[in-house]
This record gives structure tokens, C-alpha cells and sequence, in this order.
């Protein structure tokens, strides 16, 4: 297969960029979370130095992750203290937050959080979000007449600014961690268990789970929210590091299965969002069908996002993607191989910064400059001139 060379990230207002130094620790991964099959390499990302980040696709249910991820302490001091760090939100700004259809709020949360309508849950017994990020969904469950309301959330500033904005229980660090575990072992059985745009963070997915299912009795139920494999732009599962994980909808329902859940609910609005309910039960029955041929399919949308295929010369390009456009559509556009190409890239990465950290101007696509370069194999290759970079939060 192809390969090509990103000599450079535009910066966004969305997003920041992380290099890996030869300092971070990574841990290997060769196996699917959901069905425990080996993965199948079908993409490698390398530095200079030719230390490589590989991502694996299940060819058994779609799956696609990283099989060479950060270790879960670096991931977890990372979303203690660098999790959107930019652009924080005030006091004020989270008090009069909601998680009704308006300005500012995704509406995939609404959609998750709408569900509690449907399933109908205990209301008298406790629920927890996972990840309760600034709290709109707390503050929807606490007018929707919940009694016992406890969030855990990683980000420590959003953590202590929820706690003092909205007066909430919130238990700052990672879901499966032996203190947060604790604390809602004493709690237990929780009638609902809520996580929006989560799970595809963790350190092991399988873990989780395990633990919810631990923290609830048959009959109890779980909302999960979070990107679909086959709709999310192939580049978020490739460059947007902190997506450790990109599931199907038959590789999630197949981890659910796996400990007691059944499906009983599909609220996603598109193929790019998955929002499900889920029951507890001893007898769990599969909703969705597992499909075939998730490698060619997959390799095609990876040709399409990062325009394997109209790269076709030693020169420079600029690719422009963004999540709300057509799957995996990517814009290519050719800007030669003198150095004033270089120059112009520079002057205007730099003015993207500025207008991103000090105007605050939203930017909802993403730009890399990239050089077609030789590669050989059965996946694709994916090269840096010096660091392998990663876009994060």
C-alpha cells in the first residue's frame, strides 16, 4: 500500500497537537476489546526514528484501536491535568448550562440523555454519570427527579468547577480506579449508569464495562454514547490520539453481550453517532448483525481520508477534513515543492494560532500538509520528519 508524509498540522480552535517524545510510555495492545480476537495492523504511524504507533482493525466485528497506546497512568494525568485546558468554562457559564437543544450543547447529549424518558429507570436509586464533564446532564437528571446524583470526572478542573457551580458529588478520577471504585461500591445497586463520548477515551474499554456491570443488579440500565466506527471520519481514528478506541455498533453490543447487557434502545441520530440503552439480564440477545469484508472497507475509507490516492507527486499538499462533512471526505489541494510553499505554510500557521487561542475564532475542520512518500506492506504507512504528532483536547 501507499504511504504519505504529514510534515505538519494546521492549528484549530477545536483541538491542540501532542508530539511523542521518546519519554512517553506506551503499552501494547494485540487484541480486541469486544470479541478478543487478534487485531489485524492496518495502519503505522512512524517518527524519525522509526518508533512506530500502529492501529488495529477486528476483522470479526470492525473494531479499530491503537495497538500501541500512551500506558493508563499517562492517560490519566493527562485528563487530570491537560484535558481541555484551553478553553475552560466559568462559573457562570456552567450555571446556567442545559442540556436542552440549545447554543453550545452537542446534540448527541440530548439524545443520550433523552432516553431516561424511554427506559424509565428507578428514579429512588442512585445514577452516575462517567464523565460528567461540566455537568448538563447532571443537572438534567436532578430535574428530572433523581434523588441520589454522583458524577466522576477525570478533568480535575472540571471536576472542583461542578462541584462549586451546581453543589454536585463528584468523584475526581478514572471510573475503574481503586478510590472512585470504592466510593461507588458503597453505592451500589445504581439503576442507571450514563456515559456520553467516554468510552472511546479509556484505557480498556472491557474494563469499564466489567466494572459497571459489577456496580448494578439485573434489570438495571446503562446509556452510552459515543462516535460510531462506521460514520466517524477515519482521521480522528488515526490522528486524534485520545480516541484510543473506535467501536462499531456490533463491536459495542458484542462488549455488552460479553458482560450481561442487551440492547433495548437505538436513539443515533446518523451513522456517525452511536446512542443506545441497555439492560442488565442473564440472558442477553444480540441486535445487530455482524457484517463482512470490514478490512477492504475499511482501507478504502483510510484511501479516501487521507487522499491516498490523489497524492500522486513528490510535491506538497494541503488536506482539509472535518467531521460534519460527507464520511471521510477530503479536500486535496496541490501547492508545489519550492520553499516559499513552506514560508506560506509557516506564516499561516502561525496566524491560525492567534485567531484560534486569542480570538477565539471556532474552526470546525482540520488541515495537515503532507509529501507522497514510498511505503511497502499490507497496510498503510503514515510517516513524520521528525515526531509522530497527534491531535488532542
Amino acid at each position: 500500500m501507499k504511504g504519505i508524509r504529514i510534515e505538519d498540522i494546521l492549528q484549530s480552535s477545536r483541538l491542540s497537537l501532542l508530539s511523542v517524545d521518546e519519554k512517553m510510555p506506551f503499552d501494547r495492545w494485540l487484541a480486541c476489546p469486544s470479541c478478543e480476537k487478534r487485531l489485524r495492523l492496518i495502519c503505522r504511524l512512524i517518527d524519525a526514528s522509526d518508533r512506530q504507533v500502529r492501529v488495529g482493525l477486528c476483522e470479526n466485528c470492525g473494531y479499530i484501536g491503537y495497538m500501541d497506546r500512551p500506558t493508563k497512568i499517562w492517560m490519566d494525568d493527562f485528563y487530570s491535568r491537560e484535558w481541555d485546558k484551553t478553553f475552560p468554562r466559568t462559573l457562570a457559564e456552567i450555571q446556567k448550562g442545559t442540556v436542552l437543544p440549545s447554543k453550545g450543547i452537542k446534540p448527541s447529549r440530548y439524545l443520550a440523555a433523552s432516553l431516561v424518558e424511554k427506559i424509565k429507570p428507578d428514579k429512588e436509586k442512585p445514577v452516575c454519570e462517567i464523565g460528567s464533564g461540566y455537568g448538563e446532564v447532571l443537572k438534567y437528571f436532578r430535574d428530572s427527579g433523581f434523588k441520589d446524583i454522583i458524577g466522576v470526572e477525570n478533568s480535575k478542573h472540571r471536576a472542583e468547577l461542578v462541584r462549586e457551580a451546581l453543589g454536585f458529588n463528584i468523584l475526581h478520577g478514572g471510573f475503574e480506579d481503586e478510590n472512585v471504585q470504592r466510593h461507588l461500591i458503597e453505592q451500589k445497586p445504581f439503576g442507571l449508569i450514563f456515559s456520553h463520548h467516554v468510552l472511546e477515551h479509556t484505557y480498556d474499554p472491557a474494563e469499564v464495562v466489567k466494572r459497571i456491570s459489577y456496580l448494578q443488579d439485573e434489570g438495571d440500565f446503562l446509556i452510552l454514547a459515543l462516535p460510531n466506527s462506521a460514520g466517524e471520519h477515519i482521521n480522528y481514528a488515526l490522528l486524534y490520539l485520545v480516541h484510543l478506541h473506535s467501536f462499531t455498533k456490533e463491536s459495542l453490543e458484542a462488549l455488552l453481550n460479553k458482560n450481561g447487557y442487551e440492547i433495548i434502545a437505538d436513539n443515533s441520530p446518523d451513522d456517525s453517532n452511536t446512542i443506545i440503552a441497555a439492560r442488565k439480564t442473564s440472558d442477553p440477545k444480540p441486535r445487530f448483525q455482524i457484517k463482512k469484508n470490514y478490512f477492504n472497507s475499511v482501507s478504502k475509507r483510510i484511501r479516501k481520508g487521507l487522499a491516498f490516492d490523489e497524492i500522486k507527486k513528490p510535491i506538497w499538499y494541503s488536506l482539509y477534513w472535518e467531521q460534519n462533512s460527507e464520511r471521510d471526505k477530503s479536500e486535496v489541494k496541490e501547492l508545489g515543492s519550492s520553499f516559499l510553499v513552506k514560508l506560506i505554510w509557516y506564516l499561516r500557521n502561525k496566524s491560525a494560532y492567534i485567531r484560534s487561542r486569542f480570538f477565539r475564532r471556532f474552526t470546525s475542520g482540520h488541515t495537515i500538509l503532507v509529501y507522497l512518500e514510498e511505503a511497502s506492506g499490507d497496510y498503510f504507512e503514515v510517516r513524520f520528519p521528525d515526531k509522530i504528532t497527534f491531535l488532542v483536547k
